[in-house]
């Protein structure tokens, strides 16, 4: 059963980060999902997208036509109500639909080949701007249904239309960042827990040496008098003599007239309580 759980979330982690690294790629760090520039095949003097192109509400919108020839053009956003009464007689092209990063359906519509009046003339625009050889149009997605409509002005016509449009969503590039990490996380996590890597184990506790406290081991040991040490000399005055009774007495005496006196031990001071209790023992046998 565990290791069916981690296989599940290490699908599902990998499912999560990958649609965060598509977001992120998509968005960039300006948070601006771009379509590039597009062409779209018409000869006719409008251009108007369909209420369900532009149905998401929030997003900033940018768009940006192109038309060869210094032609001027109008770009506008309308109620779809009063684009739909202003262009009724009008040929035209219809974006349908439209699918990121650039996926459109159009259907085209006969009518008269010029507008009824001139677009600048009209009042109900939500949002306009015009130019010649070109327009750019930035806006917010309101939350009611709008059209789109791109217009070619005076006799000209809408031939070699090239179209830009992006999507803004501020923050879109850190939370695709941010899903995207997320995803890993638990992708690993479904590794650990599936047992394909073994998990980081504490290190047990080291065992204590019996019989040793950490007290003992601090105590310093005893002062060590320099004149408890045989020097260089004491061994060179050491003579070898003969075995036997003699011997031994003139050893004794030799060694007693060679040597000087021996000079008295100091007592040792104890620098703790158990070299306290250590040091009449150490005095008596030196005595």
């Amino acid at each position: 059963m565990r290791r069916v759980a981690g296989f599940g979330l290490l699908a599902l982690g990998v499912v999560v980060a990958i649609v965060g690294a598509v977001g992120a790629v998509a968005f960039g760090p300006d948070d601006r999902m771009t379509t590039g520039s597009r062409e779209i095949d018409t000869d006719a003097r409008a251009v108007v997208t369909r209420p369900a192109v532009l149905a998401r509400y929030g997003p900033q919108v940018s768009v940006q036509i192109e038309v060869p020839d210094d032609k001027p053009v109008f770009l506008g956003l309308a109620n779809t109500v009063d684009l739909d009464d202003y262009l009724a007689s009008t040929q035209r092209v219809e974006i349908t639909r439209y699918r990121v990063p650039w996926s459109v359906s159009t259907k085209p519509v006969t009518g008269d080949q010029f507008l009824p009046a001139a677009p600048t003339a009209l009042d109900w625009w939500l949002e306009q701007t015009s130019g010649v050889g070109g327009a750019q149009l930035r806006f917010d997605l309101p939350d009611e249904s709008v059209s789109l409509a791109a217009l070619a002005m005076g006799d000209a016509d809408l031939s070699g239309l090239q179209v830009t449009a992006a999507y803004e969503v501020p923050g879109a590039f850190g939370v695709s960042v941010g899903t995207a990490v997320f995803g890993v996380g638990v992708a690993l996590l479904g590794v650990v827990v599936a047992g394909l890597v073994p998990a980081v184990r504490r290190r047990p506790p080291g065992v204590e040496t019996p019989g040793l406290t950490d007290d003992e081991w601090d105590e310093p040991w005893l002062e060590t008098d320099p004149a408890d040490a045989d020097t260089w000399d004491d061994f060179l005055d050491e003579e070898a003599v003969p075995t036997g009774a003699g011997a031994k007495d003139s050893r004794a005496g030799a060694g007693a007239a060679s040597r000087p006196a021996k000079p008295p031990r100091r007592r040792l001071r104890p620098w703790s309580r158990r070299a306290a209790e250590a040091a009449p023992d150490r005095v008596k046998e030196d005595a």
